[in-house]
């Protein structure tokens, strides 16, 4: 797994435990709901001002945020 399928994982599974819409998290953030789509799908990579806007908008810290990525990528079977 790269790391910006682990990013892509990550966010939607917390969107998702926050039972918020992409729109919802893409209004919080001050984007568009395609960037949010194309940052789940991992057709996109974030930039680190992004990975804050979407940490703040899913109330978890940028910290958080990174740590959950970076415990899917260890999780991840080896390719």
């Amino acid at each position: 797994m790269d790391l910006k399928t682990a990013f892509a994982l990550t966010i939607k599974e917390i969107r998702k435990e926050k039972k918020l819409s992409q729109e919802q998290v893409a209004n919080r953030c001050f984007c568009q709901t395609v960037i949010i789509g194309r940052l789940e799908t991992a057709q996109r990579e974030p930039k680190i001002s992004t990975i804050f806007k979407i940490a703040n908008a899913l109330e978890v810290s940028p910290d958080y945020l990174v740590k959950k990525v970076e415990e899917k990528l260890k999780s991840a079977p080896q390719e």
